[in-house]
């Protein structure tokens, strides 16, 4: 190449039918001035396989517990992928996209643990994606004003405590939600999180309720727009009632999740 011109290189990896899941291939491109063979720079490549449908999302702060086991057990039989966005927030736009299913968690991550990952969240949605957020103090302060919390999740939050932190014993399944069936009213063990800073949200249409508190306000909602598909819980779902109730209702999620 003549000194100052560019070019444009393309990098095609061949994916083998049978590679596991999540087994990657780390390769590099190396250039090196001919006038100047000290300057020199080098690109490199992680290629990913995929293969389950679902992409569980760990952002929780493994204090006082690892939220992971309860969702992984939720899965039952049902394969997925696993990244810890903690560990490595690095998560690749084009690994998110390439699911269909993304169960996204946050723990005791606050405040506005999702906000560094808005931008690829919304993409991951407008491509049609599915998206199950679950936890507590997501929308703390100004977490909760963006604009993808309003115009994604479907979520009217003015950043005052009026909705926030309010401890909640009990959230019960509006009936007819699709994510709702087999459920009832279910207890919120605060002892899993060692904390109680459940939220209050307030759903902009076409979000709708899926569980109140006993007060009446929701804590839960689904929204179907644009292609794309999100069930939003103000509570950790690691806290939510018993093994069972959890499948199912990460169960109920999935099938809706899969109907057109």
């Amino acid at each position: 190449m003549a000194a100052g011109a560019t070019a444009t290189v393309c990098v095609k990896v061949a994916v083998p039918a049978d590679a596991a899941e999540n087994a990657r291939d780390n390769e590099q491109l190396a250039v090196r001035s001919v006038g100047t063979p000290a300057v020199s720079a080098v690109a490199k490549f992680t290629t990913i396989a995929v293969v389950a449908d679902t992409l569980l999302v760990d952002e929780d702060t493994n204090d006082p517990v690892d939220s992971a086991p309860y969702y992984k057990a939720a899965m039952g039989a049902q394969p997925y992928a696993y990244w810890d966005a903690t560990a490595d927030p690095s998560l690749p736009q084009s690994y998110l996209n390439a699911h269909k299913n993304v169960i996204w968690w946050t723990g005791n991550s606050h405040p506005a643990p999702i906000t560094p990952f808005e931008s690829r969240l919304a993409s991951f949605l407008d491509h049609g994606g599915r998206l199950l957020m679950s936890g507590q103090d997501i929308l703390d302060q100004a977490g909760g004003t963006t604009a993808f919390v309003k115009n994604y999740l479907h979520v009217n939050w003015d950043g005052t405590e009026v909705q926030n932190d309010k401890a909640t014993s009990t959230v019960s399944a509006v009936a007819g939600n699709p994510v709702t069936t087999g459920l009832g009213s279910v207890t919120i063990n605060h002892n899993v999180l060692g904390a109680n800073f459940e939220d209050r949200i307030t759903p902009i249409p076409p979000g709708t309720a899926a569980f109140k508190d006993a007060s009446g306000a929701t804590d839960a909602l689904t929204v179907a727009s644009g292609g794309y598909k999100v069930f939003f819980t103000a509570f950790p779902i690691e806290a939510f009632g018993t093994d069972a109730q959890k499948a199912t209702l990460v169960g109920n999620a999935l099938t809706w999740f899969s109907t057109p």
